[in-house]
């Protein structure tokens, strides 16, 4: 097998293991038997498992970043809502196939591991710093109204983590819950996202 391919290996498996028992309570010796690999191969790619367990946030982060597009506007370009679909299926998608990996970002106990604690953080971060990226070019396209964009960065980060969570939690059985289609979930959260849940009446203050 190339190494490439070993190392690529290593890392699935390692995520299988931090899943389920968490990032504190998995050593070395978990991910070697869970890989079937000698002890001096897992050191041939990673020098200890925060190196191993930074190295899938990288390759996390990267592969959300990658699946978000910039809208763009002119002939022969779709609608801005499609594309915006577009984007939110590619990302969904990815985190119901990594569900592993997401349950480590959303329920790694903090306050262990300053080092760990901090890459978590800076994670999340950039995330963020993404999603307000993309809300400020949205601005300047008229396709977004203006306002605090950072609030409103951590309202759609935190939202789609709750969502991705509820689809991949387990019942109180430990049996998985039925996945909701992706279709499902993104219409659910773009009626949401753009329209939010008031009725004109309510806004209009018409409530009562």
């Amino acid at each position: 097998m190339e190494r490439e391919q070993r190392r690529t290996q290593v890392l699935e498996y390692a995520q299988r293991i931090f899943a389920r028992k968490g990032f504190h309570d998995t050593n070395v010796a978990d991910i070697i038997a869970e890989a079937g690999i000698a002890r001096g191969t897992f050191y041939l790619y990673f020098e200890n498992k925060r190196e191993l367990f930074e190295t899938l946030l990288d390759q996390a982060l990267g592969d959300i970043e990658t699946r978000i597009l910039r809208v763009r506007r002119g002939p022969g370009q779709p609608p801005a809502i499609a594309q915006v679909r577009a984007n939110l299926q590619r990302v969904f998608e990815y985190m119901l196939a990594h569900s592993e990996l997401l349950d480590i970002l959303l329920h790694h106990a903090s306050g262990f591991d300053p080092v760990l604690d901090e890459k978590l953080a800076q994670f999340s971060a950039r995330l963020t710093a993404d999603i307000e990226r993309a809300l400020s070019l949205g601005v300047d396209m008229g396709l977004v109204r203006p306002g605090n964009l950072s609030v409103a960065a951590l309202c759609i980060l935190g939202a789609v983590r709750e969502v991705i969570a509820s689809a991949v939690r387990t019942s109180p059985g430990n049996e998985p819950r039925r996945a909701p289609a992706v279709d499902e979930l993104v219409e659910s959260v773009l009626a949401v996202g753009l329209r939010g849940v008031a009725t004109a009446r309510l806004l209009a203050g018409e409530e009562g």
